[in-house]
């Protein structure tokens, strides 16, 4: 990923709250010179990221003959374009040109199966549990009957990545002079499209940040 130093991230604590947020990453694999890409929402636990996938998923029979192999997550946020008739400094040079803000970390580490039902069931209450959380719902995995969710944790596998390494890029106008960020702010803010909305309020968010 080609990263300018004003737009990398690496701070935790933007980090995983961006991942929390943001859960449905994409899991890069390369098998034989060809590049795969799994769409799985995943979830955080202790320097590790937790998935399900159906043994049928081709990735999971691969997964049986490596043991484990190198991979990368992308979890994709927010994203909006930048017009140049924004910035205040249009007025001053005319030297300015559109542009795309938008969010992204990069999560590399090693993967492998997690096959013991205990955990696979442990695993989909946890994630089961964060999401019902945003949603005006108390549902539990344990409210389906119990024959039923033990064939459907039968038919599944787990996937843990434990993490090598962790980036951000945040490309959120950083690389402007102070008077024309704040503009992209404060229109990205006043916009009725949602993901200018929270390009905008990410923007604050890393601008605050020491």
């Amino acid at each position: 990923m080609y990263l300018p130093a004003h737009f990398k991230e690496e701070r935790p604590e933007v980090i995983l709250p961006f991942i929390r947020e943001h859960p449905l990453g994409v899991l890069v694999t390369v098998e034989e010179g060809v590049a795969n890409a799994n769409h799985l929402p995943w979830l955080y636990e202790q320097q590790t990221l937790q998935a399900h996938i159906p043994k049928f998923n081709p990735l999971y029979q691969l997964l049986l003959e490596k043991t484990s192999m190198e991979v990368l997550v992308i979890f994709q946020g927010p994203q909006a374009y930048v017009t140049p008739s924004w910035y205040p400094t249009k007025k001053q040079t005319g030297k300015v040109v559109p542009t795309w803000n938008y969010s992204v970390v990069h999560m590399r580490g090693i993967l492998g199966l997690q096959e013991d039902k205990s955990w696979i069931r442990a695993h989909l209450d946890k994630i089961t549990n964060w999401h019902e959380a945003t949603r005006d719902s108390d549902w539990e995995v344990s409210d389906a009957p119990t024959e039923y969710t033990d064939t459907m944790i039968g038919m599944l596998s787990g996937l843990e990545l434990k993490i090598t390494s962790m980036i951000g890029k945040f490309k959120l106008s950083q690389n402007r002079q102070e008077i024309d960020r704040l503009a992209v702010i404060d229109h990205l803010g006043a916009s009725s499209q949602e993901d200018d909305v929270k390009v905008a309020e990410l923007a604050k968010k890393v601008r605050e940040k020491p």
